[in-house]
């Protein structure tokens, strides 16, 4: 249904002038091609540049530094290059984090079997004391596990606000980084 550019009047079928007002509509039949030809072109997709991926994949980013939790930002955004980044920091942190608590309950064990403690018994109860060195053994390992959450926390922090900062420390050891690259985004 169309309408005069002029007067409004409503026109009949393949009329090139107004019934009413005696203007010419051949001017108004091309816009109206223009206007399907613009309805008929293909939507291009959409390409996500730097900014675009940090914004659409920081909300899963995060993810890397809790665990093995690293493994969904890792499957779900495989061809981002933030989240890429930021699965290679965790998995490294996840192998320090993994060989550390390792380490550390089989040094407690030693300690423990080296120092043995002993029972006490005071008031109708009874309680395990530690040795004094493995208790001191203890808290250093605890002060470690601390480091290792403030390190998770500053990952988090960076990946949830669109950083791309390497870890502190442990962030230019390429080796899991280089392995992840080789095995799973064949690189």
């Amino acid at each position: 249904m169309a309408f005069c550019k002029n007067c409004g009047q409503q026109l009949n079928d393949g009329a090139e002038f107004c019934a009413n007002c005696g203007t010419s509509q051949s001017a108004q039949q091309p816009q109206a091609n223009n206007n399907q030809a613009q309805q008929q072109a293909p939507i291009q997709p959409q390409v996500m540049t730097g900014d675009a991926d940090v914004q659409a994949t920081k909300s899963v980013a995060w993810l890397s530094y809790l665990g093995i939790l690293f493994l969904i930002p890792m499957f779900a955004k495989k061809t981002s290059d933030y989240c890429r980044f930021h699965v290679k920091q965790g998995a490294t942190f996840f192998a320090l984090e993994l060989a550390y608590t390792i380490v550390t309950e089989i040094l407690k064990a030693i300690c423990r079997a080296v120092f043995p403690g002993q029972w006490k018994y005071a008031l109708f109860t009874a309680y395990y004391d530690q040795h004094i060195i493995t208790k001191i053994v203890s808290i250093i390992f605890a002060l470690g596990s601390i480091a290792l959450c403030v390190l998770a926390i500053i990952g988090i922090v960076n990946a949830a606000t669109g950083k791309k900062k390497e870890l502190p420390l442990i962030g230019q050891i390429p080796v899991i980084g280089d392995l992840l690259d080789k095995i799973y985004y064949n690189k």
